[in-house]
């Protein structure tokens, strides 16, 4: 993810090469640099992880909705829950990024303590249950729930539960939830394949064309029919959304090359790409595109390999593709929020848990310091790859 963000800052000067520096760390003798090894060996071996457990084939998408900032929980710090929730899914093999409309990972926090030391300087405390549920949001259902309590010491509230939110960590039960949650999950698409090309083709005909798109893009590689059926119809429903969102890409357009100045900036080209060749848009996004070309001298093939300027803008293309499916996936967890549906006892405990919490629906583009750039890259890695980058996060 670091290596995607600083690649492109990188680009972005006239005759600039991505040169890392190698990471030097001094210790004082032989003794402290084993006692850093021992104690990073320590917090992994505190997570009490279990191997097998892990589910990185499985290719399951859901949608971090951390606490809406509200009393002691402040937008730093749920943006904070969002980036920690979504370190232990990464940990378990999961993508939590925001851009799946039907299932969810939420994080339910409820006060249970409060109080201030009678020591000098005063220290005030906070203690939370916090429950983290796992959702279907077109459907209700709930497929497993865990409970931890937390508690954090700082010289404000707000300081203490951040510091409660520090100490939140992966562990068995958390690594268990989520491996029920997937298997479920699979069950779902694996035994409703029909239901769920008729969920995609309703979006359709009501031209919701993002949240169609979306539910395509998040099928699990395992769920073979729903799979299948993914693969063939996505590129025609990206048509159609490309069509449906060709006046705001030309207004994305416009504000990528004001904000390019003389630099080269991949998501230009992304935008570019994304507009249709057919539509009445096109005639003008070519036009704005042709100028910048020829007054931004890093957008000359010589100053930036081809093959690493066609990654970077197929990746400002997937960041596009993303925020409408993250829009999309907001829009759906509002709409289960505001259901009444209360037949269904699974459906019903989940409206009633998100009514009781509110969520903060959407984390915007770049707010969890990741970016569409990283995700891709996390994504294209080996499973290896990913196991350890999870663990180093």
């Amino acid at each position: 993810m670091i290596a995607i963000s600083l690649s492109l800052s990188c680009t972005s000067g006239k005759g600039k090469k991505f040169n890392p520096q190698g990471r030097e760390q001094v210790f004082a003798s032989e003794d402290e640099r084993l006692l850093a090894i021992e104690k990073k060996r320590a917090e992994i071996d505190s997570l009490q992880l279990d191997i097998e457990t892990l589910v990185f084939e499985n290719n399951i998408k859901l949608t971090i909705l951390p606490p809406a900032p509200q009393g002691d929980i402040t937008s730093r710090t749920s943006k904070a829950i969002a980036t920690k929730m979504m370190q232990i899914t990464a940990q378990n093999g999961i993508g939590g990024y925001g851009n799946s409309p039907a299932f969810c990972l939420a994080t339910l926090f409820t006060p249970t303590g409060r109080a201030t030391t009678g020591t000098v300087p005063q220290r005030m405390i906070t203690k939370y249950t916090i429950t983290f549920v796992v959702g279907n949001m077109l459907t209700g259902d709930v497929y497993a729930t865990h409970d931890i309590d937390v508690e954090g010491v700082g010289a404000t509230f707000e300081e203490a539960t951040n510091n409660a939110v520090n100490s939140i960590k992966n562990c068995i039960e958390l690594q268990q939830m989520l491996k029920t949650s997937s298997e479920k999950i699979l069950s779902w698409y694996n035994g409703n394949p029909q239901g769920f090309k008729a969920i995609v083709e309703e979006y359709v005909t009501n031209q919701n064309y993002a949240t169609a798109y979306a539910l395509l893009a998040t099928v699990p590689k395992q769920a073979t029919v729903c799979f299948d059926y993914a693969a063939k119809r996505q590129g025609q429903v990206l048509d159609e959304l490309k069509n449906q969102k060709a006046e705001e890409l030309l207004t994305d357009l416009k504000s990528a090359i004001a904000s390019a100045g003389e630099r080269y900036n991949p998501m230009v080209a992304g935008c570019m790409k994304m507009i249709p060749a057919n539509s009445k848009q096109h005639a003008e996004a070519a036009k704005l595109y042709d100028n910048y070309t020829k007054h931004v001298q890093d957008v000359r093939l010589d100053s930036i390999k081809h093959e690493q300027k066609v990654e970077l803008e197929r990746l400002a293309m997937e960041q596009i593709k993303m925020k409408y499916g993250q829009e999309a996936a907001m829009k759906q967890a509002e709409n289960t929020v505001n259901s009444s549906d209360g037949e269904n006892k699974s459906s019903g405990g989940l409206i009633a848990s998100f009514k009781e919490h509110p969520f903060l629906w959407g984390l915007g583009a770049g707010a969890l310091l990741a970016g569409a750039g990283g995700i891709a890259l996390y994504s294209s890695l080996p499973l290896m790859g990913k196991l350890a980058l999870a663990f180093l996060i």
